[in-house]
């Protein structure tokens, strides 16, 4: 395995693994046991759900720190053999690589031992006067140390060591029931059970996630691309277009009708001014109605001029006449 080429590696990684799995005397023992058993010292019936279901944790996390190793590290590797003959081949890195994982290592071995009384030895006050205040009545820490049978303080580290030579004697005697297994159909059940976190990510992804997002998609149909474009760019582009085609309309090329708007033009004009002098202002206003009625009603006639000429053929050539002959 790897082992022959990055024996640096397997050291720091093998010592990381036994502080992950809460390994005795470690700096991982000192933290997650304790926390283990804080779990188990309340001594209700949910602190004691937690406690079993933070074992079964602990032992996933014993399988798989042991897969990592015995995987990557003691058996023979699947990679080209190109990878470890050659020049350049698996070695280990440089200085600024292996000094980071030195310091972790000797970290994970000391650390807990040397500041184990100081974060949650008995009477230390290191949280309590600097980030914690913890109320008396939740105060566990003595039946943590005192009342917790040592059964259950010495359950995680024996599922670590019986899981540990189990998963190795297993993968190295019995290879191929292993995979048989997890190709089987109770394997693959099993899998998908826990892979979906027991069915509770299908159920919130299909009526949750989903309902969510369609509802997201609606909102954005009916909204953005609805009633503020309708409203907004769209609606405004449409009233500009229609007020044009209607200011164009009005261009017929009658020379009396052009006639017509400058009296009502001039009448409107001089109307204006005429209001704002007087003080009886209903002729006035009847005049501009009139106006703005004829106007309308020469718009709609222009309008369906213009229509009816469009709607004439326009002569080809065929029709056209020069003189008395026709030209074909």
């Amino acid at each position: 395995g790897l082992i022959l080429y990055l024996p640096l590696s397997y050291s720091v990684m093998l010592i990381a693994s036994l502080s992950l799995v809460a390994f005795p005397f470690m700096t991982g023992f000192y933290s997650k046991d304790f926390i283990l058993e804080s779990a188990f010292g309340q001594y209700q019936f949910s602190s004691m759900a937690v406690y079993f279901i933070a074992v079964i944790g602990a032992m996933f996390t014993t399988l798989y720190s042991v897969k990592v190793l015995y995987l990557t590290f003691l058996t023979n590797p699947n990679g080209p053999i190109v990878n470890y003959k050659s020049h350049t081949a698996a070695h280990e890195g440089d200085l600024f690589m292996s000094i980071p994982l030195i310091i972790l290592a000797v970290f994970s071995i000391f650390f807990g031992f040397l500041t184990k009384d100081m974060f949650i030895g008995m009477g230390s006050s290191f949280f309590s006067d600097n980030a914690l205040f913890i109320h008396p009545y939740n105060e566990i820490l003595l039946d943590t140390e005192f009342a917790v049978p040592t059964t259950f303080k010495l359950m995680p580290l024996l599922f670590t060591i019986s899981l540990t030579v189990l998963s190795v004697l297993y993968t190295e005697f019995f290879p191929r029931s292993v995979v048989s297994f997890k190709l089987s159909n109770l394997g693959y059940n099993i899998f998908g059970f826990f892979n979906q976190r027991f069915i509770v990510e299908l159920f919130y992804n299909k009526y949750v996630s989903g309902m969510i997002l369609k509802l997201g998609g609606q909102t954005t149909r009916d909204m953005d691309k609805g009633i503020i474009e309708k409203v907004g760019p769209n609606g405004l582009q449409k009233t500009f277009t229609q007020i044009s085609q209607r200011i164009n309309s009005l261009s017929s090329g009658v020379v009396t009708v052009y006639a017509l708007y400058i009296l009502i033009g001039l009448l409107s004009f001089i109307s204006i001014l005429y209001l704002t002098y007087s003080k009886d202002n209903y002729i006035e206003l009847v005049i501009i109605l009139y106006s703005l009625l004829a106007l309308m009603l020469i718009t709609s006639f222009s309008k369906g001029s213009a229509n009816d000429h469009s709607s004439k053929p326009k002569p080809g050539p065929s029709m056209l006449y020069v003189g008395p002959e026709r030209v074909m």
